[in-house]
């Protein structure tokens, strides 16, 4: 027999002969973020066109000056004057996105930098040291905590790019007019990691699926993202005024349960390439499931926030000053500039610029802000 030891392959393994089946949402969890063996508690996160999975900003530092151009507009409706200006960013990777905003701000502010408090919530120890490290020039600016509680009653900004999508998701499928969730098992020579399937017993998937799903068809497989309720209910016991902005691929309800996406979102990455084969290196690959933005305004609406609007990235970041804000990035630009293949990637159809969606709810904040990502567009309506 295998075991794997030293393997997250192999704890699993031991894991689930000792005590049972696990939740295929448990099984993600212990993948992405187990604390030695999990994928993002690595000593480094593959990124990058050379790595498993490509980011916005790691594609263009311009991504990181727009949305620090939508941060000043949110500051002046906080109105903080004299005050600390604090922006909170769950889940910040490498730092660099928070690079990128805070060079635009040391650079741009007219002031507002030195009274700049720039906090990530990183629970994952491992990932606070690459933080550390990679934003040493603004040690002044940053301040790195296991959960927002940490803060205070927070007012401020929050963001999270691609946070969601790298929650653990209950994986379900519909068979014989019930649905049913995904277990992971081992197999009887005690040597694989397998499927099995059960009748769901956790209340709240269970309300979900009565409430939302229980039109789809036999055969239908798709997951349910539970675990961003409990993030948005946190956030909002934590945070007494602001704005929360929300960048991830993902649709409307409607959207995501389509009939012909009747095998879900979920996916996992490895040196750009997609596989479904979770259970061969789990640790070693990422999982992902696309964001339901229907979802993410209800609870967030449940919550006590306002949901100020939802559009396309490419939309969102092109009502941002795009072109005065890349000359601040860039300078002036020749016609073929190779930059200009990277601000592409952002906008256009073919990169990130139709799949990325951009979401921003509010809390404590006068009604009838007009935000200046969504002076394009706004399709808040189609959250239903």
């Amino acid at each position: 027999m295998v075991n794997d030891f030293g393997s997250l392959k192999g704890l699993l393994i031991d894991k689930i002969k000792k005590n049972g089946p696990i939740s295929f949402k448990d099984f993600m969890a212990l993948c992405l973020y187990e604390e030695n063996l999990g994928y993002y508690s690595q000593d480094e996160i593959r990124i990058g066109k050379h790595g498993d999975f490509v980011t916005a900003p790691h594609t263009s530092k311009l991504f990181g000056y727009l949305l620090a151009v939508q941060i000043q507009q949110f500051f002046e409706i906080l109105e903080n004057q004299g005050q600390e200006l604090s922006i909170a960013e769950f889940g910040a990777g490498t730092g660099v996105l928070a690079g990128d905003i805070l060079e635009y701000f040391k650079r741009f502010s007219n002031g507002q930098f030195e009274r700049l408090r720039y906090v990530m919530v990183e629970p994952l120890s491992k990932r606070r040291e690459v933080l550390k490290k990679s934003l040493s020039g603004f040690k002044d600016n940053i301040k790195i905590v296991d959960c927002l509680s940490e803060t205070g009653r927070f007012r401020g900004v929050v963001i999270a790019n691609e946070l969601f999508d790298a929650f653990p998701v209950h994986l379900i499928e519909k068979k014989e007019d019930e649905f049913f969730e995904i277990f992971v098992d081992v197999s009887s020579d005690e040597e694989r990691l397998v499927e099995k399937a059960f009748k769901i017993s956790d209340e709240a998937l269970k309300d979900y699926v009565t409430i939302y799903l229980s039109h789809l068809p036999n055969g239908y497989r798709t997951e349910v993202n539970l675990e961003m309720k409990k993030w948005i209910d946190n956030l909002s016991s934590s945070m007494e005024k602001g704005f929360c902005l929300i960048i991830d691929y993902g649709y409307s309800r409607e959207d995501y349960y389509a009939d012909f996406r009747n095998r879900g979102t979920l996916l996992g990455y490895s040196r750009q390439r997609v596989t479904e084969d979770f259970f061969e290196y789990p640790g070693l690959i990422d999982m992902t499931a696309h964001v339901n933005f229907s979802d993410a305004r209800l609870w967030f609406e449940q919550a006590g926030f306002v949901a100020e609007g939802f559009c396309p990235q490419w939309a969102f970041l092109g009502g941002l000053d795009m072109e005065q804000t890349m000359e601040k990035a860039f300078g002036r630009l020749e016609p073929f500039s190779p930059v200009l293949a990277s601000v592409k990637s952002l906008i256009f159809p073919q990169g990130m610029g139709e799949t990325h969606k951009v979401f921003v709810a509010s809390k404590g904040v006068d009604k009838g802000v007009d935000l200046k990502g969504f002076k394009m567009k706004n399709d808040i309506v189609r959250l239903t």
